[in-house]
């Protein structure tokens, strides 16, 4: 798994076993926003994960659109709880101190 991504000479890398890989971002992917989780189920060491976002534009009944789905391996899934884990809790220490 990944450590914090590190940015050096303009390039952000980051972490994989003892290597520091670049990463890049060639096609400019748009963000997207997930609603919904609509897929999560395991196949072998890979979890497939399908987000959508939720559509209801007044022209039709309302939908869940399919934005991205992720195939990821246990351990990289893993590493993904910790980190999120570690989110929650900062941002749940930030709200108690602004209170």
């Amino acid at each position: 798994m990944s450590d914090e991504p590190v940015v050096s000479d303009g390039k952000k890398t980051i972490l994989v076993g003892t290597d520091r890989i670049e990463v890049t971002d060639p096609n400019q992917l748009m963000p997207v926003s997930a609603d919904l989780l609509t897929e999560i189920r395991l196949n072998g060491n890979v979890v497939a994960l399908s987000f959508a976002s939720f559509v209801n534009d007044g022209g039709g009944p309302p939908e869940a659109r399919i934005c991205s789905r992720v195939r990821i391996t246990l351990e990289s899934l893993a590493g993904i709880q910790t980190a999120v884990q570690n989110l929650i809790a900062d941002a749940a220490k930030a709200r108690e101190a602004a209170n």
